[in-house]
């Protein structure tokens, strides 16, 4: 498989897994979707919308009027103080603990109609009758009575088969307040999600198989003045809305457990007051007239609290105050059936797409492409939220697209890393290792792209390599060959050089590419001499063993040549191009004619200006109209033997055409007769040649 596609096939592998998993399990993002929703609120909570106002009996009215449950006397108050301000309808959210059953045939009545034979028009009844009131009641699975609490009006189902809620519960319990003859009696349940958070609100409720309005269905009812309800089951199970509840002329959508999302407000957006400012008369009347007031308690130790998605504890009252403004107000955030198969499908595209991208470009560029698109399924959720209210999962779809990108870049960080393995283990092999070291902590400075660039090289030759080959055996040639070959590459790369590349004995060896090093002729030369040492050294130890090891011949040059990676992407073959490098040759071969084992180009030598060297000659090479200055070092014996003082009196005479310039040759020879360069000079003036330059044919 090719290294460039398996990031993309396996992210392709994750995709299709992710997509599965959300069309398939919806359940396992659920957590995390419920949690985006909340995040949606808080950032975009509901503003006031309707005229509903809380009342409760916090502390302070406990503190003036006794501790709970408060006497009917004393509820009967507080409701004929809200009548007298004009407020209306009234809901009673309070369960106090003497709960009761309802008695046999017991039904709770239409404000203004007479109460029930045998209950008693008590203080509480006659402020009732006196104020449209609505009564909460609990639905229970302990204790209780099994008999469904009466509806004040009728209910009916259309369509499929009658539903079935999830949370239906076996038995009730009833206030003292709900025998008497109330404007309506409704569900005081809510059913907080696994974390304690309340998401959703009842509107229908279900006892056994009887189906009741809740608390805040009741309230809009009486509210509005609408006369029954009427439930639709959708025929189509896959429907959006599987239910819907008909009050009045609105027809509200409901998921199956008769629910609906409430848009949640903050707390201090609904008007909340204290009943013993109420009792008081000291409630401005406009917090009160013309509004929907619900009663509660909130005080430490009495009823109970549930806590909204925006960090509030809220009161029974005041969740149902939230809802029915929200049903007033007849805008309900809404979760459509659709919605998992458009987020998978959100996810999908946008990590294709971003799968696709990564085939083009990579690194930063990449990850600006993931940011948008994370983004913009982010701001696309929270944007149907804020315009339509609908309950999109932009979270899953974002997840789904950072996990892809995340295997893009942990399988492109392996590929990499082990292409970057593979290229310091092949580039080893003809770069120094520390300079593979230098390019892989800076990059920037390595360019496989052909450039031109001052280079100095090294090449060098074993003298009488072939008749070495023909005396030796395979196995012994090539061990001796390597040991050499591996003395010459391990001086190249303590020089930080490039070896460019070895053919037999030979060997190649560049300065100054592929990083660019300022004193690369000087490191060229010093490597040349370090060369020349070894392969002294060794040559004389093999001829201590018996094996007839040729001297090395060297060539140093210094030169503008292209440099760059010129085996294309089939193999990596980063070399030097140019006439330079045919100069080094040449030089290199040069040295047979003169007796020397290393010489060195003027071109060189005049960036080496404290180099002890002596003169070979101008060398007008073949093909060359221009010759070149070509020098040869001096050891430490040459200067102090005086070789370096004769010679260069006698190569000065050759160069002013002297006719002394012979004598004082052989007078040098005569000195040092092992010195092949002085022997050259003196058989070329004998054969007639005059002056310093030189002409070599191949």
């Amino acid at each position: 498989m090719h290294g460039k596609l398996l990031a993309p096939l396996l992210a392709t592998a994750l995709l299709a897994l992710a997509v599965y998993a959300q069309i398939c399990c919806p359940q396992v993002f659920s957590t995390m979707r419920t949690l985006l929703f909340d995040a949606y609120m808080a950032v975009s909570p509901a503003a006031p919308r309707a005229p509903v106002s809380v009342v409760e009996i916090d502390e302070q009215a406990l503190s003036a009027h006794g501790p709970w449950p408060w006497s009917s006397a004393t509820l009967a108050a507080l409701l004929e103080r809200l009548a007298a301000a004009g407020a209306g309808p009234a809901a009673l959210t309070m369960i106090p603990a003497q709960a009761l059953a309802p008695e046999p045939g017991a039904q709770a009545l239409h404000g203004g109609e007479a109460p029930q034979p045998g209950v008693p028009p008590d203080p509480l009844a006659r402020a009732i009758m006196g104020l449209p009131t609505v009564v909460g009641y609990a639905l229970t699975d302990q204790g209780g009575s099994p008999t469904p609490p009466p509806r004040a009006v009728g209910l009916s189902v259309v369509g499929a088969a009658a539903p079935r809620l999830q949370s239906r519960l076996p038995a009730s319990l009833l206030p003292p307040a709900a025998r008497v003859p109330a404007a309506g009696l409704g569900a005081l349940n809510v059913f907080p999600d696994r974390d304690g958070r309340l998401r959703r609100v009842p509107l229908l409720v279900q006892m056994g198989d009887a189906l009741l309005p809740s608390l805040s269905a009741e309230i809009l009812r009486v509210a509005t003045g609408a006369g029954s309800y009427m439930v639709r089951v959708a025929a189509d199970p896959g429907a959006d809305t599987p239910l819907s509840i008909r009050i009045g002329s609105r027809s509200i959508p409901l998921n199956d457990n008769g629910e609906i999302w409430l848009h949640f407000a903050p707390r201090t957006a609904l008007p909340v007051i204290g009943a013993a400012a109420v009792l008081a008369g000291e409630v401005p009347a406009g917090l009160l007239a013309q509004r929907i007031v619900l009663i509660g308690v909130r005080a430490p130790g009495i009823g109970s609290t549930v806590t909204s998605p925006l960090g509030e504890g809220l009161s029974a009252a005041m969740i149902h105050a939230q809802a029915v403004s929200q049903l007033l107000a007849g805008a309900h955030p809404l979760r459509p059936r659709w919605a998992p198969g458009a987020e998978a499908l959100a996810g999908a595209l946008g990590s294709l797409l971003l799968i696709l991208l990564s085939l083009r470009i990579r690194g930063a560029w990449l990850v600006l492409a993931g940011l948008v698109l994370v983004a913009a399924v982010l701001a696309g959720g929270f944007w149907l939220f804020r315009q339509h209210l609908l309950l999109f999962d932009a979270l899953t779809p974002a997840v789904t697209i950072v996990a892809v990108f995340t295997t893009l870049s942990l399988v492109g960080y392996a590929i990499s890393e082990r292409e970057r393995r593979f290229v310091q283990r092949a580039f080893s092999s003809f770069v120094s290792p520390n300079l593979v070291r230098h390019l892989m902590r800076h990059p920037e400075e390595l360019r496989l792209r052909g450039e031109r660039r001052e280079c100095s090289f090294v090449m060098t030759d074993l003298a009488g390599f072939t008749p070495l080959v023909e005396r030796s055996a395979p196995e012994a040639l090539v061990d001796l060959l390597n040991r050499y070959l591996e003395g010459l590459i391990s001086i190249a790369f303590e020089h930080d050089g490039t070896l460019e590349r070895i053919v037999g004995d030979a060997v190649s060896v560049h300065f100054s590419a592929p990083v660019v090093q300022p004193d690369h002729a000087r490191r060229a030369l010093a490597c040349a001499l370090a060369i020349d040492r070894f392969a002294a050294g060794f040559a004389e130890q093999m001829r201590r063993d018996g094996v007839a090891f040729g001297h090395t011949r060297i060539g140093v040059h210094t030169g503008e040549v292209i440099v760059g990676n010129f085996g294309g992407k089939s193999q990596l073959d980063y070399r030097a191009f140019g006439d330079p490098i045919n100069t080094t040759a040449r030089l290199e071969s040069a040295n047979r004619f003169f007796g020397t084992r290393i010489a060195v180009s003027a071109d060189t030598v005049a960036q080496c200006p404290r180099m002890p060297l002596r003169p070979i000659g101008a060398l007008l090479l073949k093909g060359k109209r221009t010759p070149i200055e070509t020098y040869t070092p001096l050891t430490e014996a040459d200067i102090d033997s005086g070789l370096a003082a004769a010679y260069d009196h006698a190569y000065g005479l050759v160069g002013e055409q002297s006719s002394r310039a012979l004598a004082a040759f052989e007078d040098c020879a005569a000195r040092f007769p092992h010195d092949g360069l002085v022997r050259f000079h003196v058989e070329r003036l004998r054969s007639g040649g005059s002056g310093a330059e030189i002409r070599l044919e191949p």
